[in-house]
């Protein structure tokens, strides 16, 4: 485990006061750079054709149509520490039927998320997709396969995630920290949003952390992959929305995906 004084993390200058906090709070992340050229079929993607074998087929909804590729992870590409796996290839899928008509209502978005946990040849993956053929793309938010550069970092609690005051005391939020009478909470919305496409690190909410409120929510502490809406990349979620994975941290030391919460979010 990392030590505070080896998190190297950006602090703004009106906030240089608060680098104890900030530095304790920090997060390993992974942002991510979608790149519009196709991926390899094992190789870390948004959309496309995902990489499948006998034993990892391609999953139905209960309607029994063919479900989309909304990202695949193969961890082998970043460098990310526990939890996170070293290696294998992480897929989500979602429904067909996931569209603006359900988004405010994740448990009728079916989605799927599988890992394959062992090295494969990659050369022995299924080639033959002409089964997805005739697929309804009107939906869905990624219109495009794009490839996936990450960059690894560190990165403080977000200004929307509900452990922010655990680190700094509520009071100070409306707190004036600079000449211009900009108070702490305008200069931490501006520096720490955390609106990125990424894999751990911190979520972005647009209303509020849905964790907040419950207990049993907050067992899923760790963001597994966050989505946002860009126009530039033809990521379109609704309303300038976002599409978010949690899963618990010791489920996921474990590689245990069974347990995720799928939250969708957009603004009004």
């Amino acid at each position: 485990m990392m030590n505070n004084y080896e998190k190297n993390i950006y602090i703004p200058k009106e906030l240089t006061n608060f680098h104890t906090c900030l530095t304790q709070s920090a997060e390993q992340v992974a942002i991510l750079t979608p790149v519009s050229q196709p991926a390899f079929l094992h190789e870390s993607k948004f959309a496309g054709l995902p990489f499948l074998t006998h034993e990892l087929e391609h999953p139905k909804d209960e309607y029994n149509q063919y479900m989309l590729l909304l990202a695949q992870i193969n961890f082998a590409e970043f460098k990310l520490e526990k939890p996170f796996p070293e290696g294998g290839i992480l897929q989500f899928y979602i429904s067909q039927h996931c569209y603006d008509k359900v988004k405010f209502h994740s448990q009728y978005c079916h989605f799927k998320v599988q890992f394959l946990s062992h090295q494969e040849d990659y050369k022995n993956g299924l080639h033959d997709f002409t089964y997805l053929r005739d697929v309804n793309l009107t939906h869905f938010p990624i219109q495009q396969e794009m490839k996936l550069h990450a960059t690894t970092q560190f990165e403080p609690v977000s200004a929307t995630d509900y452990r922010l005051i655990d680190y700094f005391n509520p009071e100070i939020m409306t707190a004036s920290i600079t000449l211009d009478e900009r108070s702490f909470e305008d200069v931490y919305l501006e520096s720490y949003l955390a609106a990125d496409h990424k894999i751990g690190g911190y979520p972005y909410f647009i209303h509020e952390d849905f964790r907040k409120q419950s207990y049993y929510l907050q067992h899923y502490d760790t963001l597994l992959l966050q989505i946002v809406s860009n126009d530039e990349q033809y990521i379109m979620w609704g309303d300038s929305g976002i599409i978010s994975f949690f899963i618990n941290s010791d489920k996921l030391a474990n590689q245990d995906f069974s347990d995720i919460y799928f939250h969708i979010e957009e603004y009004d």
